[in-house]
């Protein structure tokens, strides 16, 4: 309250309001506070008028005023309209320009995307006054550089005609035929990780371990009428492509860029990278090694060898590829976090490898920062704030440094940036505030056994309460017996076969595990519920009340009651009381004992030829790890309630978008020209 109607009163009444105990100010006050009120609504009913700044809400009403039609309507946040909107003038002004094309897709896929015209992939014999000097008859299979793109919107090599239809994905090289490729996977980018030892001179980008092919981090296109090139789109980075363009995916220090290689606080120049196949030969050792004096970085493994042994800690930055927000990552959460923080916060630490002398608040260790929480008294809000990337290697499994929840209190740990703000104090200018986090930019590795332990008394009516968000947690964690009133894992990865997830006696327990992956979650009858939305189960599941909502499992699923809609259940399914509880638009084996079954599959009447999913793939680390394939059956792919695709990967809308670009390619493709939606990279398919 700025006390500006006040304010507005001559001096007498303002000393006689005083003098009163000030009735007339906080009469003002509320008056004044709905003047602002109206104020905001005015200014925002002015932000309303423009596409760039309207509300979500008003998308569809600008679009109607400029003819925008047919477009289906999506929910979640996953992508906006408002992009197609926009652009809608710039694109009838370019009609049926493959550059218009491209942008198109872009816009209303939210994918980058790549428009091909196939005719100019037509290999013919050459009038001698028009020759093409890029178009040979012949393949050149002298560049090694060029032959990796044969089969990919970028290819340069030439193909006979086809007559097979390109709108139905069967045929491409034609005159009339126009290829519109989207990239479902998305590239994260990585900062200063903490690489995985595998002795003194070898290591790997992934913290993990595995095999991790790294991804270029898109460069922003210069305009529409640009088409898109290898580096404008997340593709994996081959070693030819890394070792061609050095310098344009190695990064600085001003510029992370797609790959970064540091030895303590020194980063490592891009003139000492040497690109090398890294690949394993016999005796357990690389197939080469690093020459004298240089670093051999091989993109297509994530592996990095040195000469000699490096002198500090090896850290790197890369960007790795993913199909979406989905486990744990760098990418924005401030909306899975809104419901933790809800309630306010009354204490906060910030946890970071290398803190500053000075400010008490953050801590070197995770042990810390617990030890210090189990201090705080009951009823406690409490936040530790994990503020950068890096692989805590801490077991927090003893008798003192096992995570306690008292009653009433609750705990979060969360990854997070916790930034320096103005305070307006002239004593203390910058500081960090409690309660003020900004989850996006960092994934913390936390390597070591982790335990949980709820110490409520028996029967309190408000036990306590654990969040984890955007975590990497290679540990077993262990909810101890005890009174833990719910535990929610967010955007978290739990590498399935390097670590377990375990519960002992707690009846009241409530799990949620929302965005993540994980192996076996069987707390069986040591909880009292576990929900599990849009998450990837790379195991078996075991509960007593289950609730499963958008999600793959790929192993066997056991409970006493369940609820479930829009899921892939690879394995049996096994439920003891299936009177109760329902399974809507899902996929589970004939075999398995379910509750009533609403449009699923496959179906009784199906037998042999039940449809089964395919997926990109079913291996951990993967980019396309549980995607739906291209050529996934349709009562799969679009099986949802809403028409969209069963599994964990529904938020994503991924039919919706497509039949979106379809309906409008309508509109913007010139008359006799047909169109075919394709996804790159192509590929390979995994049938279960």
């Amino acid at each position: 309250m700025s006390g500006r109607l006040f304010a507005l009163l001559p001096a007498v009444h303002r000393v006689r309001d005083r003098a009163q105990g000030d009735p007339l100010r906080a009469l003002l006050g509320v008056i004044e506070r709905e003047v602002e009120r109206v104020e905001g609504d005015v200014a925002r009913l002015y932000d309303n008028w423009f596409i760039e700044t309207c509300d979500a809400w008003v998308v569809p009403y600008i679009g109607d005023l400029l003819g925008v039609r047919g477009l289906l309507p999506t929910s979640g946040g996953t992508f906006s309209q408002r992009a197609y909107v926009a652009n809608t003038l710039a694109y009838r002004r370019r009609k049926g320009t493959a550059a218009v094309l491209e942008q198109l897709a872009r816009d209303l896929t939210g994918w980058p995307a790549r428009a091909v015209e196939f005719f100019a992939r037509l290999a013919g014999t050459q009038h001698v006054n028009h020759v093409r000097l890029a178009a040979p008859a012949t393949v050149d299979i002298r560049s090694a550089y060029a032959m990796q793109f044969v089969g990919t919107p970028f290819e340069a090599a030439m193909h006979t005609g086809e007559v097979r239809h390109v709108d139905n994905g069967r045929g491409r090289y034609n005159i009339p035929y126009v290829g519109l490729f989207l990239w479902r996977l998305q590239s994260y980018l990585l900062t200063d990780v903490s690489a995985r030892r595998v002795d003194a001179r070898r290591f790997t980008f992934d913290p993990l371990g595995g095999a991790r092919t790294l991804f270029n981090v898109p460069e922003t296109e210069t305009g529409l009428t640009h088409l898109a090139e290898p580096f404008n789109v997340p593709m994996p980075l081959t070693r030819l492509t890394l070792r061609r363009d050095l310098a344009r995916y190695y990064g600085t220090a001003d510029d992370v860029n797609s790959v970064r290689v540091r030895i303590g606080s020194t980063i490592q120049l891009a003139s000492r990278v040497v690109v090398c196949d890294l690949s394993d030969a016999s005796g357990g050792q690389w197939a080469h090694g690093a020459p004298a004096g240089r670093i051999a970085v091989d993109p297509q493994l994530g592996r990095i060898a040195f000469a000699d042994a490096p002198s500090g800690e090896v850290l790197v930055s890369f960007a790795h590829g993913f199909g979406g927000d989905l486990g744990g990552g760098p990418y924005d959460r401030r909306a899975s976090l809104a419901g933790a923080l809800k309630g306010g916060t009354t204490w906060q630490v910030g946890v970071m490898r290398d803190p500053p002398a000075a400010q008490t608040q953050i801590k070197a260790t995770l042990a810390a920062a617990v030890t210090e929480w189990n201090q705080q008294p009951p009823g406690s809000r409490g936040v530790i704030v994990l503020m950068d990337s890096r692989t805590y290697e801490e077991d927090l499994n003893t008798a003192a440094r096992r995570i306690r929840i008292p009653a009433t209190s609750e705990l979060t740990i969360v990854a997070a940036q916790w930034p320096e703000e103005e305070t307006g104090d002239p004593l203390r200018p910058v500081a960090r505030l409690t309660g003020r986090v900004t989850p996006t930019g960092v994934r913390p590795h936390l390597r070591g056994a982790l335990d949980i332990v709820g110490t409520a008394p028996a029967g309190s009516p408000a036990p306590g309460r654990l969040v984890l968000n955007g975590l990497v947690i290679e540990a077993n964690v262990r909810v101890l017996a005890g009174n833990l009133g719910e535990l929610e894992v967010a955007h978290c990865t739990l590498p399935p076969q390097a670590g377990t997830f375990a519960c002992q006696g707690n009846a009241g327990l409530a799990l949620t595990f929302t965005r993540v992956i994980c192996g076996d979650l069987k707390p069986g009858a040591s909880a009292r519920s576990l929900s599990v939305r849009d998450s990837i189960v790379d195991g078996d599941v075991e509960a007593r009340a289950l609730t499963i909502d958008s999600c793959t499992i790929f192993g066997e699923t056991r409970a006493r009651t369940l609820e479930a809609r829009n899921a892939i259940c690879v394995g049996r399914v096994q439920i003891e009381r299936r009177q109760a509880g329902c399974v809507r638009f899902s996929y589970l084996p004939l075999e398995s004992e379910a509750p009533r079954r609403f449009h699923c599959q496959p179906t009784a009447e199906q037998g042999v030829a039940a449809v089964t999913p395919q997926f990109t793939s079913t291996t951990f680390g993967d980019p396309g790890y549980a995607m739906l394939a291209a050529a996934c059956p349709g009562e799969i792919a679009t099986g949802a309630d809403d028409e969209g695709e069963m599994g964990a990967w529904h938020f994503l809308q991924a039919p919706q978008r497509v039949r979106n670009l379809r309906l409008a390619l309508d509109e913007y493709l010139r008359f006799g020209l047909e169109a075919g939606v394709f996804f790159g990279p192509q590929e390979p398919l995994t049938d279960l």
